[in-house]
């Protein structure tokens, strides 16, 4: 009796899933805790998801402020403490150019030595991407199964 159950069980989350196409909302599929959402990511100091930023003129920035923490080491221990002390909205234009580091190891073997040097990187943010939908399957090993490509169009900030 309880493996018909638990097959009933798992015909109607089979069932619910499949209901679910490209053409579902972004809150119904938001508001199933049994849906990963997995977008691209914009670079604001850190990675943000797509789907928690807006346009904001010629920028992105986060829907909401971002606490802006700090961690360091305390004691002989070197106990981790974590201290917060402001909050922010974090942006970026959409329309970038950054400095990062374009490394190479230089010479052989054990006198191998890593040379950095400046890189100038320019870009644009799309304010439309794909998003990979899929859907948590329940069971010991948690595994997902992929349902759909889904484009996202960044929404203007309020």
């Amino acid at each position: 009796m309880n493996k018909f159950i638990a097959m009933i069980a798992l015909l109607a989350t089979a069932a619910t899933a499949s209901a679910y196409t490209a053409s579902t909302s972004w809150e119904t599929l938001q508001n199933d805790p049994r849906i990963k959402i997995e977008a691209p990511t914009v670079f604001m100091g850190s990675s943000v998801d797509y789907m928690s930023v807006c346009k904001d003129g010629n920028n992105l920035r986060t829907n909401h402020v971002v606490k802006q923490c700090e961690t360091y080491t305390v004691g002989h221990n070197d106990r981790p403490v974590t201290t917060c002390k402001a909050s922010k909205y974090l942006s970026t234009p959409i329309n970038y150019t950054r400095t990062s580091w374009d490394c190479q190891y230089v010479g052989g073997g054990q006198n191998a030595q890593r040379v950095c040097k400046d890189k100038v990187v320019s870009g644009t943010y799309p304010l439309t991407v794909n998003v990979k939908v899929s859907q948590m399957m329940g069971g010991k090993n948690d595994r997902e199964e992929f349902l759909f490509n889904k484009s996202y169009s960044v929404p203007n900030c309020h």
